[in-house]
């Protein structure tokens, strides 16, 4: 009686395993085998379906593949829409790692790490027609209730971290709204309060249903397919011919920052590549963070968080270039600001005591250099042909002088290496602007 039973395990064991070793697609009829019964009698049963392994495709999201999927998939499995999707997803490689470890602490479908590949093609400095920035693409009006900033220091919609951290939650009060994935990925695209109306209005709540009959917008309609299909392949980018890249993730850690620092040195002394350090910011509008009072904190690979401490720690170097600017006659605040590309608040905080109605020529401004640019002033000075001569008379200054000749006493003290306030001696001769 043993042997029968082991027989009958070993037969269909066996027949299951054979589409493992064939390269023919399983066959539809179902195969049968004979054995002898606990009770002695003969019996035939059905062996199980043949499965071909390798075409199965396992998911989280709950696609529901049709007719309209199967055409999208096909359309970006051409060797251009291949090539692109390749580029989207060298462009993940640094982000891809986090964003997958939030989607499944939130315990979401991890297909939804491909949704910025739709959205902005994995590009943290995407910018749409109508506005929208960053991988999730956020549109100024859609940031609230987040926590996503948009100042004179930084756009968080280009914030890998928090824009992430919004999208998944704005995605899950769409599911818990709506009652389904489909629809959440619609309303995601088109708005949730404008597909709820029209299901409202309509009586259907199946998002292929409102698709089918042209009553969302026509990206909505195109919005849940291209996102399955796009899904699908990179999900099984190998059968594509895809690189899904299988090489160490990157792992990101925030430091919360003492003092504003310039990415650029601190790279320099930390180690860090300064590409990377930029990328991992990008929210940043320059290469400067924010001021240590506004709650900003750092993204550094988490390989470099022991440097960047121990650089922190040891060094009071503020980590930042200046600019220094001598006040002439005629500056305003608002024009040096505007030249040196920096923020009139950033321009106060590291000049205390300076007041815009109280320049005085001399007086020294420095500048962050948030911007490679070129001193103020010195392109039109580069110009002026200092090659005339003047004798100084009774009653001349740097001003009176400067106004017959139509340049600046800055520019005029500069080209004789002379103070702005200096003393001009009867008969002392000095290089002027040549004229006609």
């Amino acid at each position: 009686m043993g042997w029968h039973l082991l027989r009958r395990y070993f037969l269909i064991l066996t027949a299951a395993a054979l589409p493992l070793f064939s390269h023919e697609l399983p066959h539809e009829t179902r195969q049968t085998v004979s054995f002898l019964a606990l009770d002695g009698e003969n019996s035939e049963e059905p062996l199980p379906v043949r499965r071909d392994l390798r075409s199965e495709r396992i998911f989280s999201y709950p696609f529901d593949f049709n007719e309209t999927i199967e055409k999208f998939i096909e359309e970006y499995s051409t060797p251009e829409r291949l090539a692109y999707l390749q580029r989207s997803l060298d462009r993940a490689a640094p982000f891809r790692n986090h964003i997958e470890e939030t989607i499944k602490e939130k315990g979401l479908p991890t297909e939804l790490v491909y949704l910025p590949l739709v959205e902005s093609a994995y590009r943290v400095d995407a910018v749409s027609r109508s506005g929208a920035t960053g991988l999730w693409q956020f549109m100024l009006n859609s940031i609230e209730p987040y926590d996503i900033t948009v100042d004179q220091w930084r756009d968080d919609r280009r914030d890998f971290w928090r824009s992430t951290e919004a999208a998944l939650e704005k995605l899950i009060y769409n599911y818990d709204k709506t009652g389904n994935w489909d629809l959440a990925l619609a309303a995601y695209n088109c708005g949730l309060n404008g597909l709820r109306r029209t299901m409202a209005s309509t009586g259907i709540e199946d998002y292929w249903e409102l698709a089918g009959k042209q009553l969302l917008p026509a990206e909505t309609n195109r919005y849940l397919p291209k996102f399955i299909a796009i899904s699908t392949i990179c999900s099984y980018g190998g059968r594509y011919g895809l690189d899904t890249g299988w090489e160490e993730r990157l792992e990101w850690e925030k430091i919360e920052l003492d003092r504003s620092v310039d990415l650029r040195l601190l790279a320099a002394e930390t180690g860090m590549d300064y590409g990377t350090l930029r990328l991992g910011n990008a929210e940043l509008l320059y290469d400067v963070t924010p001021p240590a009072d506004s709650g900003y904190a750092l993204k550094i690979p988490a390989s470099h968080a022991d440097s960047l401490n121990r650089v922190l720690e040891t060094s009071d170097e503020a980590f930042m270039e200046f600019y220094r600017y001598s006040i002439r006659t005629g500056d305003t605040l608002s024009e040096i600001s505007g030249h040196y590309k920096v923020p009139l608040s950033l321009i106060y905080r590291y000049n205390r005591n300076l007041s815009p109605r109280f320049l005085r020529a001399g007086q020294t401004v420095i500048i962050p250099a948030l911007a490679d640019v070129p001193p103020y002033g010195s392109q039109k000075g580069d110009e002026v042909d200092f090659t005339g001569t003047y004798v100084v008379r009774e009653g001349d200054s740097l001003w009176s002088i400067s106004g017959r000749f139509e340049t600046t006493p800055e520019l005029l003290a500069s080209r004789n290496r002379l103070p702005v306030n200096g003393i001009l001696n009867i008969g002392m001769k000095l290089m002027v602007p040549l004229t006609e």
